[in-house]
């Protein structure tokens, strides 16, 4: 049975009346008194108005399929595909977007079901899409399609169902728009970052080796150094012993010639000299004789004492501003270069024997160096003794030193000065110049700090 739209019926309507009213005139026309008046005039009002209404119905229907054309010209052209499917996810109608996505046309997908473009996607998704649940309406999937050609794209897809008029579902919408570049970029960027983090691990794993190796070699240098450490400090332990046995064994060869060679020689000294008062003037050649054996004795005695001081001066018993006074006066007479000595004393603890000893031959030291290289005219020398610690300092107006001369091979008198400075824990100080002459500056702790136990 045909259906009628409703622009059809009206239409229809209208050439009904205006063919009423045409018979109408023409009776009229051929018997003005066949008809009332009021029916003729009836009859033309119905003509015209039927004839308005034709006209407004047509220039509806006019707008509507304007619309209509627009509305299918825009679905055609839309970026997006637009599909919809009947109650059994069959194609009722397809874009040419969403034909073009498949590799295909519009009127090839009418008819074909929704499995054979979207069918490997997991069945779940599916039936989400085209669920008739209206309040399901919106969901949104990123599935994969296959076009015709077997080839595979991807494509966000959102479905809603498609309501009739009494609000039932007569099928489903789906609107998809296409990922695949999109999707291939991101396959691409997840294989690219899988190799990178396969990278990354690989790199990670060789730097752990190579930190491992370099923590054994951090720990073997350590270790190393560790035992060079402990090899200087029992070499400078074994340094300040050597001095130690060296000051001690003077000072038993001191005593031994003042106790031994010294008595001896005064008791030639004593006997020689009561036979020089006995001789008289009966034997002036004898008298004359034992007198230059007496000048001879007198002489040997002198450089005794003179031994003696140079292996341990007698001053040291007397405290350090003493025997350094002892020392600048003997240094000053033997080298003839004049040399000043300013004393400071604190209210510190007092100097024990053994670090009077080690100073004493430090300053010893460096007045000989000063002899043997500064060709120096003035030298002075301060002694600071404070309550913690102890500074000399030393200043010539020699010709200096130049860049490196402080490490050269043969300067074994700065190095032994520095060695003995170090055994205490203390600190020595070159400013020196070429032509610009020497200062010599050490500060030692007045509490050691060398180990006793490598001393014993």
């Amino acid at each position: 049975m045909k259906t009628w739209s409703v622009e059809s019926l009206c239409l229809t309507v209208a050439a009904i009346v205006l063919i009423l009213a045409s018979v109408v005139a023409l009776i009229a026309l051929s018997d003005a008194h066949a008809l009332p008046r009021w029916l003729f005039s009836l009859t033309i009002a119905l003509a015209g108005t039927a004839l308005v209404v034709s006209l407004r119905i047509r220039a509806l229907a006019m707008a509507r399929n304007t619309a209509q054309s627009r509305y299918r010209h825009f679905i055609d052209t839309a970026h997006e595909g637009v599909w919809t499917l009947d109650s059994d996810s069959t194609t009722t109608f397809a874009n040419a977007r969403v034909a073009q996505m498949f590799g295909t046309t519009p009127g090839a997908m009418r008819g074909r079901s929704m499995q054979d473009f979207l069918g490997d996607n997991p069945r779940r998704d599916l039936d989400e899409m085209t669920s008739a649940d209206a309040a399901h309406v919106g969901y949104t999937h990123d599935l994969s399609y296959r076009r015709v050609d077997g080839s595979i794209g991807w494509a966000i897809v959102s479905g809603r169902p498609m309501l009739g008029d009494e609000g039932v579902a007569e099928g489903t919408l789906l609107m998809l728009t296409d990922i695949t570049e999109r999707k291939a970029a991101e396959l691409e960027l997840a294989a690219v970052q899988i190799g990178l983090e396969v990278r990354i691990r690989m790199r990670t794993a060789e730097l752990e080796r190579s930190n491992a190796q370099l923590r054994i070699e951090v720990a073997e240098r350590q270790m190393a150094e560790n035992a060079l450490a402990e090899s200087f400090r029992e070499l400078r332990q074994l340094s300040s012993h050597l001095e130690t046995i060296k000051e001690e064994e003077r000072k038993r060869i001191a005593k031994g010639i003042h106790d031994e060679l010294g008595q001896n020689l005064m008791a030639l000294k004593l006997d020689v000299e009561m036979l020089h008062a006995r001789t008289g003037q009966r034997h002036p050649l004898l008298k004359r004789k034992v007198g230059d054996v007496l000048d001879t004795i007198d002489l040997t005695i002198r450089s005794v004492r003179a031994i003696m001081n140079d292996l341990h001066p007698s001053t040291l018993e007397l405290g350090l501003p003493a025997a350094a006074e002892w020392l600048v006066q003997q240094f000053e007479k033997r080298s003839g270069i004049a040399t000043s000595l300013t004393v400071s004393e604190g209210e510190g603890p007092p100097l024990d024997s053994h670090r009077t000893e080690v100073i004493f031959r430090i300053i010893q030291e460096c007045l000989l160096n000063i002899l043997r290289h500064a060709k120096a005219t003035h030298v002075e020398v301060e002694l600071d003794i404070g309550m913690e610690y102890l500074t000399i300092t030393i200043v010539d107006n020699g010709v200096g030193m130049g860049p490196g001369d402080a490490a050269k091979v043969a300067s074994f008198g700065l190095r032994g000065i520095r060695e003995r400075v170090d055994v205490f824990g203390g600190r020595m100080v070159i400013d020196s110049r070429p032509g610009g002459g020497t200062t010599l500056a050490m500060m030692i702790p007045l509490e050691s700090h060398e180990t006793e136990a490598g001393l014993a």
